[in-house]
């Protein structure tokens, strides 16, 4: 069966199996608890952490826990500083503008670069914070819904 392949093309083969096994070997479960101003778990989409070259990210569940995910679930990611950010937590409504995407929290937690959250990923370590709740977000809504 290897009599298909050149030396070069086994030995970049081994490489990159190589390669694959040696990163996930770094990789530290991680997760934490997000909570909204009010003291309650926050459950909308996903929180994100990122350096600029790796991402990884985790559900929030119904208790506002997370469990980070790069490679499959729950694997976490390497250890270092990261940024995080939330996404996927927009509701989506139509209006004679068209579809608009709506949120109960600041729009700052949007991006890496204006969310104000950073965290060292460490063994055994954890990140929770709250997030700001926007007043009277079905205000918010029913403004975006007039013409």
């Amino acid at each position: 069966m290897l009599k298909n392949f050149s030396n070069l093309q086994i030995l970049f083969a081994i490489l990159f199996v190589l390669f694959l096994f040696s990163g996930c070997g770094n990789y530290v479960q991680f997760g934490g608890k997000v909570t909204d101003s009010n003291g309650q778990p926050y459950t909308k989409g996903y929180i994100v952490f990122s350096n600029g070259q790796v991402y990884s990210r985790g559900k929030l569940q119904s208790d506002g826990t997370y469990k980070l995910d790069s490679l499959k679930n729950g694997d976490g990611l390497a250890p270092g500083q990261y940024q995080v950010y939330l996404s996927g937590h927009h509701e989506y409504v139509d209006s004679p503008n068209g579809i608009l995407a709506v949120s109960d929290i600041d729009v700052k937690y949007e991006s890496a670069s204006t969310s104000g959250l950073s965290c060292e990923v460490t063994r055994g370590g954890h990140f929770d914070f709250t997030v700001e709740l926007k007043e009277n977000k079905n205000k918010k809504i029913n403004d975006a819904m007039k013409p």
